[in-house]
């Protein structure tokens, strides 16, 4: 036994030995000198990366990766060294990102933050909140991001206990409820206590009388979808310094007449109106005062109903003192595969890349034409109003016979066509000059027309427009073709004689028509 027990003695003591020469060894290695603040930098970005990009368990060594699990994404730094695991708890900033993360590590990760701001994000499909909110919402005052997704049946239960504290340190907060039927009424009226002084983006499924109190006052981003109109312009108006506004997927109205006057959005910098009606589009602007340099984007369902785009233009407003943008440039463009699109730019040119709600400060105003199937599409993929006039370009007429003193009015110098052969013939007659007094687009100056592929009676029809606007005095100025097909050397020829500048084409577009 006393052998035994001098082996054992023995073992631990060369393991000691062999711990100790390991750990001076390690601390010879260069990165085991370097500085706490260099080292806490390198772990920020750890932590940072797999959080962001996930990470495979399979990948790391085997005795850290057991040890993980379901466990915060800095916590493996904590398994290298005794040095390295003491500067990682002894930096409170590290363990503020709780997403989904199981009670086990909540409370860690609760504990080991101390009280620096937490950014928490919950999915009812990644986890239950039931074991893990009633913990989270006694950190309220602490939260500056807050994102929670719910079923209906818990929304409520959620939503009391964020009534139950202030939030005086939130700036973001995300509420989606997963349900198909209509979300119920809200109890709690008193969110947050009406103490949340640095919330500014909000984005919520639905709008509930919840939402229009004076909590929200400070909001400058709102994205809100499924609400009634008389309950979205109700919040609307408890936001006086909204920046942006997102309506998504829908937007009820009823008979019941909205008897307030227009609500008020001075500091409005952008509207976005995602999958909506033309008809709800139009009834809701009718009660907006918008700013004179709002940018405005709207994607549309399927026109359907007698709104037109003339009363949506309508209900804008006016500007008596002529200070209403004045749109120079028009891009008329395939947006495969749901629909065609239309964008006005201030400028005399488009030069960015299209998008839906652009970020391009000279383009005002984006229109989006949004088909959920493809095969019912008229005409393939352009909507047409009439047998002569497509419906993108009968916007641009109804905005350039606007008058000056209007939302907005165009005086077109530069329309650019993209994508879609079908566009040359709605475009032709629109440019089509009916008598010696109606000259459409007088200003036009340069035609672009881009990634065309001509066939049929399209080059006829554009050959015939160039010279008719030429006779006339009022002739295309610059006609440019890029990434286009089958536009033949001998039709370039003669339209070369009716463009004052003549044609450009890009290296593409020669060696097609060569071809």
């Amino acid at each position: 036994m006393m052998d035994i027990d001098e082996d054992s003695a023995a073992a631990a003591a060369l393991a000691e030995s062999m711990r100790v020469l390991r750990s001076r060894s390690n601390g010879r290695v260069p990165v085991s000198r370097l500085p706490d603040e260099i080292l806490l930098m390198v772990f920020e970005h750890i932590e940072e990366d797999k959080r962001l990009n996930g990470y495979d368990s399979d990948d790391d060594d085997k005795s850290t990766s057991d040890v993980i699990g379901d466990a915060p994404a800095c916590l493996v730094v904590t398994h290298v060294c005794r040095h390295w695991r003491k500067v990682a708890l002894e930096c409170p900033t590290l363990w503020t990102f709780i997403s989904s993360t199981p009670p086990l590590w909540l409370d860690v990760m609760l504990e080991r933050s101390q009280k620096v701001p937490l950014v928490v994000i919950y999915s009812a499909f990644s986890i239950s909140l039931e074991d893990c909110m009633e913990k989270v919402h006694l950190h309220l005052p602490r939260i500056k991001h807050l994102e929670l997704s719910t079923f209906s049946y818990d929304a409520d239960h959620v939503m009391d206990l964020l009534s139950s504290q202030p939030a005086p340190m939130l700036e973001t907060f995300k509420f989606m409820i997963y349900s198909s039927l209509p979300t119920p009424a809200f109890t709690s009226n008193t969110i947050f206590q009406g103490q949340a002084p640095l919330l500014r983006h909000l984005e919520v499924d639905y709008c509930d009388r919840i939402w229009s109190s004076c909590t929200f006052g400070g909001l400058r981003t709102l994205r809100v979808g499924r609400t009634p109109l008389l309950d979205l312009l109700s919040a609307l108006r408890c936001m006086p310094a909204l920046e942006q506004l997102t309506l998504l997927s829908g937007l009820s109205t009823s008979d019941q007449p909205i008897l307030f006057n227009k609500v008020p959005l001075a500091r409005l910098k952008s509207i976005a109106l995602d999958g909506i009606s033309l008809q709800n589009a139009v009834s809701l602007l009718a009660h907006l005062a918008l700013p004179v340099d709002v940018k405005i984007a709207l994607k549309f369902l399927p026109i359907t109903g007698h709104q037109t785009f003339a009363d949506l233009f309508s209900v804008m407003g006016e500007h008596p003192d002529g200070s209403g943008p004045v749109f120079r440039s028009v891009r008329v463009i395939e947006s495969m595969p749901w629909g065609p699109a239309i964008q006005f730019s201030t400028s005399t040119t488009i030069n960015s890349d299209y998008s839906w709600n652009p970020q391009d400060d000279d383009i005002r105003l984006s229109i989006e034409l949004h088909y959920d199937d493809v095969e019912v599409q008229p005409n393939g993929l352009f909507a047409e109003i009439s047998q002569d006039t497509g419906l993108l370009f009968n916007i641009c007429q109804s905005i350039a016979q606007r008058r000056r003193q209007t939302f907005f009015s165009g005086e077109f110098e530069y329309i650019q066509v993209q994508g879609c052969s079908d566009f040359i013939g709605s475009l032709t007659a629109a440019l089509r000059i009916e008598g010696s007094s109606n000259v459409m687009y007088p200003s036009l100056r340069v035609l672009e027309l881009q990634s065309i592929w001509f066939d049929g009676d399209e080059l006829q029809d554009l050959r015939d427009l160039l010279i008719m606007r030429a006779q006339h005095n009022v002739p295309v100025h610059d006609l440019r073709l890029r990434l286009c097909r089958n536009f033949p050397a001998d039709q370039m020829q003669l339209s070369q004689e009716v463009v004052v500048n003549g044609i450009d084409c890009d290296q593409y577009t020669l060696e097609q028509s060569q071809a």
